[in-house]
Parts: structure tokens; C-alpha cells; sequence
């Protein structure tokens, strides 16, 4: 049985703030990219511990598609895997909060 894949509010905030950055250059790849970092998240839904652990956050595990990262939490209980942020490499992690 799948697991259901649930977007923090911060997670949406990222998305759509890497669309609109990516979107000043190029709205088709601002299009792209959202929807490849989404397909990437619901991907969860199916193997969920196939993304890393993320040692910096206990409990926190990470999916890497360059250079984004995909954090998350699973609840094994619920069968809930929470997406907390999409997060770029290059951003300084002392800002990341999963909220």
C-alpha cells in the first residue's frame, strides 16, 4: 500500500518562489522544473526511505535532484510522508526551518 504525500506550507512557499525566480530567465523552464521537483515529491508516495537520511535533522530524510533538495518525514503510523521544504544547494542551510 502506498503512502499518502502531504506538502508543508513551507514546501509550497519553495516551490513557488524557485518558479518565479527560475521563470525571470524562463517561464517554460519555471514550468518544468515545479513540476519535476512535484513529480519528485508524490514520487514518496512509493519507497519513501529511498531519500537519504539528512544527519544535520534527526528524522529528517532528503531526495537530491541537482541542485534541490527534497527534505521530508515519514509517519509509518499514518502512512504520511511530509515534503518540508525544496531547498537549493546553493542557499545557506543555517536559514532552513522545516516548520
Amino acid at each position: 500500500m502506498d503512502y499518502r504525500v502531504i506538502l508543508s506550507r513551507p514546501a509550497l512557499r519553495d516551490l513557488a518562489e524557485i518558479a518565479r525566480y527560475i521563470a525571470q530567465d524562463s517561464p517554460e523552464a519555471a514550468l518544468c522544473v515545479g513540476e519535476e521537483l512535484a513529480s519528485l515529491a508524490e514520487s514518496l508516495a512509493v519507497m519513501p526511505r529511498r531519500g537519504g537520511v539528512f544527519r544535520a535533522r534527526p528524522g529528517v530524510r532528503r531526495l537530491v535532484n541537482a541542485p534541490y533538495l527534497v527534505t521530508y518525514r515519514i509517519d509509518e503510523t499514518q502512512r504520511v510522508v511530509y515534503v518540508l521544504r525544496f531547498w537549493h544547494a546553493k542557499r545557506d542551510p543555517q536559514n532552513w526551518r522545516a516548520e
